[in-house]
């Protein structure tokens, strides 16, 4: 894997987690999710989910879960970031100096990471929200902008996801569960990589 300086990240969104998972899927099959009207459907489907299940059937199609690592921050923001090979990364990180552990954790080899198979975005568009609602909201549009420079609290409003631009049809996920760094930072990290 190319180190994260030289894949060139850039920050084009954040999502706040209380502890459960997001899922990422093709844009088009998120209205067949209802994690927050079928109680039953996120309660069976995934509360209980071990490390190792990293993807879930949503009609069609399937998604992959991405972030909610409660051993590096129960309640957290998960940072979203755009390479400039198309690659995404969802970044969840504790630590003093909080750009510093995001950096780390992009520049953070991949070996040893699991392999959490490969997500199909045939329509162009990849939704990324929270299993515990339903998958027909609005989303925010992925934009570039600054790092936040602190972890900060949550705004207070609910959290709708992101929509991003899918720059690939293919997708290879690669999961890093809790990480301790030298400085006493810790992350956890979801890339999805061009290619599958």
């Amino acid at each position: 894997m190319e180190t994260g300086r030289m894949r060139g990240w850039v920050h084009v969104g954040r999502l706040w987690t209380n502890g459960e998972p997001f899922l990422a899927m093709d844009a088009v099959l998120r209205e067949g999710w209802r994690g927050g009207s079928d109680e039953d459907l996120y309660e069976v489907r995934i509360v209980g989910l071990g490390p190792e299940v990293t993807s879930i059937p949503v009609g069609a199609g399937a998604a992959v879960l991405v972030g909610g690592d409660g051993v590096v921050r129960d309640d957290s923001w998960m940072e979203v970031l755009e390479a400039n090979d198309g690659a995404l990364a969802i970044v969840q990180a504790a630590g003093a100096e909080y750009p510093h552990v995001i950096a780390q954790a992009l520049d953070y080899p991949d070996r040893g990471d699991i392999d959490g198979g490969t997500l199909r975005v045939e329509s162009g568009e990849l939704a990324i929200f929270s299993a515990a609602v339903d998958g027909v909201d609005p989303l925010l549009p992925a934009r570039s902008g600054p790092m936040p420079t602190a972890h900060g609290w949550p705004t207070g409003q609910a959290d709708p996801g992101l929509l991003i631009p899918a720059r690939h049809r293919t997708y290879r996920l690669a999961v890093r569960w809790y990480t301790e760094l030298p400085d006493d930072g810790c992350f956890a990290r979801w890339l999805l990589l061009p290619g599958g």
